[in-house]
């Protein structure tokens, strides 16, 4: 079976594909969506520097209660600890962003 990279080499080569075949990598394809476009947005900038904002900084950002953020700051994948303070990287806020973007989740 073709690989994403051998169909985007060759895009001909989808009529190789069975139905379940082409469904099977609309879903990886689906699933690689997200994180590429927060890459593209947010990553491969070498002159900007990422920052850390405060608990206000990011629930202001994000729409949510501070208290939210700080019962959830385990789980999110943009929360950095400096001591015992919660601080939040702005460039990982906007991937996170970027990929749950309308309200549907996307795995990163």
């Amino acid at each position: 079976m073709p690989t994403l990279a051998d169909l985007a080499a060759q895009p001909e080569r989808v009529l190789e594909l069975s139905p379940e075949a082409a469904r099977a990598l609309l879903v990886q394809l689906a699933m690689l969506q997200a994180p590429l476009l927060a890459q593209a947005l947010v990553g491969g900038r070498q002159d900007d520097r990422d920052t850390l904002l405060t608990v206000a900084a990011a629930s202001a950002r994000l729409g949510l209660g501070e208290d939210w953020l700080y019962r959830h700051a385990r789980k999110l994948p943009f929360t950095v600890r400096v001591g015992r303070q919660v601080r939040f990287s702005s460039r990982r806020l906007d991937a996170y962003i970027a990929a749950h973007a309308n309200g549907h989740p996307r795995p990163s």
